[in-house]
């Protein structure tokens, strides 16, 4: 490597052998780009080998990177899973395990965000759309941004102006939110604006996800001019609920040619979450579970979800190959975590399942060896901190609960982590650590105490193995792997 900070620094974190970085460039001075987007199942994918959905812009942006095939988010929903990767800590050590959680009033005192290390580190901070959950969760993280688009600015904050004005929308939404989030009406609101599929009603110009990517591909060409290192960080709002996207991506996909879900809920057997399989779920299909045809309408609504998302990801490529700087900034695509698609009977996120627990991570670091593969390791979002910290050259605060990943752009094959760690804190109240082999859930509520499932023969998780005589060994195995915690699962050299 070019650069001796960051071997040492490297070589002080993780105590691995730094041959395995020799492949990778001096990253030490790209910018970098943060595209987050919402509730995506990676299987849901064109670039993750979905026959059906078309992602023709993550398609290249895997040609020149590194996807990674087993990345494995540490919480089930949006504010817990971004409050852990965002500064590297596990959801019982942030003390956020639910969307309800305010942030910054369970962090451990201290507690630096990925913008904030980066804006101490030199960066110039850019935000477009949603990276923490609420303003009012993380009003001192955004603080730290020195410019803000498409989100409400924190008290006492002054920064430029939109980069970009946009003309009013033709079919603006005529049912605004009420006030008060925690009144009736809000959440009969809430429920009527997400349990939906289908046609915008908005031309692919007006929508938000658009707008929103036009301004970063704008805030690229800025920085272009001005030399500034920068740190963007882009939101994406699909494919979240309601799965709406303009006609024109509808029309790509016919519901009547896709496969009915798998994972039926008379396939279940031992099943830890039998209720919501056979009734009602969060977000969407709310009421009851949909009919065969309804569930395909969805399923080819996400899809247009997806590729409506992928041609605004194209924007932001666009601009990069335009400015030439895509020659330094390193790219990181990522779903802040997954979402069911009527498997088990399951629709959106709120569960320690595959489905949930998997979201996809595309990440390219210019000129590494490992460009255009896929990695096949366990590799955990609560590692981001580090791996973007090594790359950047930045020192990460102490306390990480993550390991830098770098060593996987030189050589995404190299053997990596045992297991990745999921906590759910809303209704069943639970930890979970999956293996290649086994994925194993421990509930304190809910309908079962435990649950184990065998990955190699039963990968969907349809049958619960945990009082079979014949997996005793495997159980009390990954019971005790999940005891022993994240550094148990460390790579061999590593503790």
């Amino acid at each position: 490597m070019k650069s001796t900070a960051l071997t040492s620094l490297f070589v002080g974190l993780c105590g691995l052998h730094v041959g395995a970085l020799a492949s990778l460039p001096d990253t030490t001075r790209m910018n970098l780009l943060f595209i987050n987007i919402e509730d995506c199942n990676a299987a849901a994918l064109g670039c993750y080998g979905n026959p059906i959905c078309k992602t023709p812009n993550l398609d290249r942006l895997c040609a020149g990177g590194v996807r990674f095939d087993a990345a494995y988010v540490q919480a089930i929903a949006c504010n817990p899973s971004r409050s852990s990767f965002l500064t590297g800590l596990r959801p019982r050590t942030t003390g956020i395990t639910s969307n309800g959680h305010v942030m910054d009033k369970h962090l451990p005192p201290g507690t630096l965000s990925l913008p904030e290390i980066l804006k101490a580190g030199g960066f110039h901070l850019t935000n477009v759309g949603k990276l923490f959950h609420k303003l009012d969760y993380a009003e001192r993280r955004y603080a730290a941004f020195d410019r803000l688009e498409f989100y409400p600015k924190p008290s006492g904050w002054s920064g430029p102006e939109p980069l970009l004005k946009f003309p009013p929308v033709k079919n603006p939404n005529r049912d605004p939110a009420p006030k008060d989030e925690k009144s009736r009406e809000y959440r009969e609101w809430k429920a009527r604006h997400s349990d939906r599929y289908g046609d915008s009603g908005l031309a692919y110009e007006e929508q938000g996800d658009t707008r929103m990517a036009a301004t970063a591909a704008a805030a690229i060409r800025d920085y272009a001019k001005t030399g500034q290192r920068f740190f963007l960080s882009v939101s994406q709002s699909r494919p979240h609920t309601p799965l709406t996207a303009p006609k024109r991506f509808l029309d790509l996909y016919d519901p009547a040619t896709l496969p009915d879900p798998p994972a039926p809920a008379s396939s279940l057997k031992g099943f830890p979450y039998m209720k919501r399989a056979t009734g009602g779920n969060p977000d969407i299909f709310m009421k009851a579970q949909p009919t065969p045809q309804q569930a395909r309408e969805a399923i080819a609504a996400y899809y247009a979800c997806c590729t409506m998302v992928d041609a605004n990801i194209g924007l932001m490529l666009d601009a990069l190959d335009e400015t030439g700087l895509s020659k330094n900034t390193i790219v990181v695509f990522l779903g802040d975590h997954g979402f069911h698609l009527g498997d088990h009977g399951f629709w959106s996120k709120y569960s320690m399942l595959a489905a949930t627990h998997r979201a996809p991570l595309v990440i390219r670091v210019p000129g590494a060896a490992g460009n255009g593969k896929a990695c096949p390791g366990i590799v955990e979002f609560v590692d981001f901190v580090p791996t973007l910290c090594e790359l950047a050259g930045v020192k990460p605060p102490p306390g990480q609960e993550g390991l830098s990943f770098a060593p996987l752009f030189a050589d995404p094959a190299r053997p990596w982590k045992k297991a990745a760690f999921i906590t759910e804190g809303d209704t069943e109240d639970g930890d979970g650590v999956r293996t290649p082999k086994y994925s194993y859930l421990e509930f304190k509520k809910g309908e079962l105490p435990a649950a184990l499932f065998d990955l190699t023969q039963d990968p969907w998780e349809t049958v619960n193995v945990i009082d079979d005589p014949a997996y005793a060994a495997a159980k009390a195995e990954m019971a005790a792997l999940l005891k022993a915690g994240w550094r148990a699962a460390l790579p061999d050299g590593v503790r």
